[in-house]
């Protein structure tokens, strides 16, 4: 079969027969194609009528995409099925249409590993105390869970005991939080049935307070209350042996309360940046040293994370494809095709997958190639049809079509070469037309008018030609 189609390839026909003078024109140097085998000229032979580069054999341009899916059909990674490649075909331009294909597969792209980090976008630095509060659950532990309410400015922490987890039981506790200290202007939550309740959204349209979703599965956003659980949570482990319930939260809160945390202005405790003065314990705790502020250590935190990641900016436009990672399957998350519909602040996207839309931060997302129609690959690259692979006859067309392009050419004037050419068509024999279809341009009909024309030069398409000059 490659020797049948390398007869009829123009680009190796010029490089066999290159290589059998041993003279090489400059004028197909030029060509980038033909430089591949030019620069290569020592490697060329010819065996069995099939061109080969040392041990690979030159592929025809009919049979590449054939060959290309033979390659991928264990589904290997680009560098895999390079090195597959390389030990068994060559044609110019190989490693990128293997790129191609493995970056267009849908299978390859689902299994595929998380794509790089995203950079890390802080929130910004609240200008004063319980201005941003970041909030959560945690539990159960011991039959009773824990809303946690953390300060994003001083870092000051309100735990608040409860068996109930309903949207109604969550508002009476902040009622009592916020009773003691305020409304905040901003409230970030995870997207828990409590906090996304219309009765809960109320009541924080009510009082003037922002709410914030973090984006789902991505718990990094809301990592102020996080990271609050975390440490309650151990804590309580801890202190089981010597104390439980309300006394091991009253004891953990007063210690955590008096600590100086590095994360706050001047590494100061909750106590001293949220009530502006340390409170008394049975430790009397130094006062922290000062440092340049909280902006500047976000910074550093930033680059730190974005060098530690090998994060990069991730931005993806609206209509954009993209894969999305599916969390349908807890157990087994994977990567489902998606569509862009909007973007919310630096790193939150809205996406489309499969009739259904979602928030998904961007280190959930991921770039997708649309993969062509097999058609439109067929008819943009010149491929065929899989009977044009088979058939080894005579590409050229009819000997009636020759003819007929043969007094076309010799004709002078264009309505007698128009005229010729249907009349000819006419009696062709459909019998005599070979098994693949012979792809030309329609013949335009005439129309008469007044004005004079001038002869028109009909361009017919040869599949077996590279290229035309």
């Amino acid at each position: 079969m490659i020797r049948n189609h390398s007869k009829t390839d123009p680009l190796i026909q010029k490089a066999m027969a290159c290589a059998e003078r041993g003279v090489w024109p400059k004028d197909l140097e030029k060509e980038p194609a033909f430089q591949q085998f030019s620069r290569r000229r020592e490697q060329l032979s010819i065996v069995e009528d099939c061109l080969m580069m040392a041990h690979r054999v030159v592929v025809p341009q009919r049979l590449r995409q054939r060959v290309l899916v033979s390659l991928h059909k264990a589904h290997p990674g680009i560098v895999r099925m390079k090195a597959l490649a390389r030990s068994l075909v060559f044609w110019p331009g190989i490693d990128k249409d293997i790129e191609q294909v493995v970056r267009s597969c849908d299978n390859c792209a689902a299994a595929a590993k998380n794509p790089i980090k995203n950079v890390l976008y802080s929130w910004p630095k609240p200008a004063a105390p319980w201005t941003r509060v970041h909030a959560d659950f945690a539990g159960p532990v011991d039959g009773v869970y824990y809303l946690v309410v953390v300060d994003a400015y001083s870092k000051w922490p309100e735990v608040m005991a409860t068996k109930s987890i309903t949207s109604t039981a969550t508002i009476k506790l902040f009622e009592k939080i916020f009773g003691q200290f305020g409304n905040p202007e901003t409230l970030v939550t995870d997207n828990g049935t409590q906090f996304a309740a219309q009765l809960f959204q109320s009541f924080c349209e009510e009082r003037g307070i922002n709410h914030v979703f973090a984006p789902p599965y991505h718990p990094q956003s809301n990592g102020q209350a996080e990271r609050f659980v975390d440490t309650f949570k151990r804590s309580l482990k801890k202190l089981k042996a010597e104390s439980k319930g309300e006394d091991a939260l009253n004891v953990f809160l007063q210690l955590y309360r008096s600590t100086p945390c590095a994360a706050a202005p001047q590494q100061k405790s909750p106590a001293e940046s949220f009530l502006g003065r340390p409170i008394r314990t049975p430790l009397q705790l130094l006062l922290p040293r000062t440092v340049s502020g909280i902006s500047e250590r976000n910074l550093v935190m930033e680059r730190q994370f974005d060098d530690h990641h090998g994060a990069r900016v991730q931005k993806y436009r609206p209509q954009e494809a993209v894969y999305v990672k599916d969390f349908r399957n807890p157990l087994k998350p994977t990567w489902s095709a998606g569509i862009v519909i909007k973007k919310f602040g630096n790193t939150v996207y809205e996406v489309e997958v499969d009739g259904f839309r979602w928030k998904r931060h961007a280190n959930h997302l991921k770039p997708r190639i649309r993969r062509q129609p097999l058609e439109e690959l067929i008819d943009t690259f010149g491929l065929g049809r899989s009977s044009d692979l088979d058939d080894t006859k005579d590409l050229d067309g009819p000997k009636d079509w020759k003819e007929v392009s043969k007094d076309a050419e010799d004709s002078k004037d264009s309505e007698d070469v128009l005229e010729s050419e249907e009349d000819s068509l006419v009696r062709l024999d459909a019998k005599s037309l070979p098994a693949s279809p012979v792809h030309s341009p329609t013949v335009p009909i005439v129309r008469r008018s007044a004005r004079s024309r001038t002869a028109v030069k009909q361009f017919d398409m040869d599949p077996t030609q590279k290229s035309y000059h």
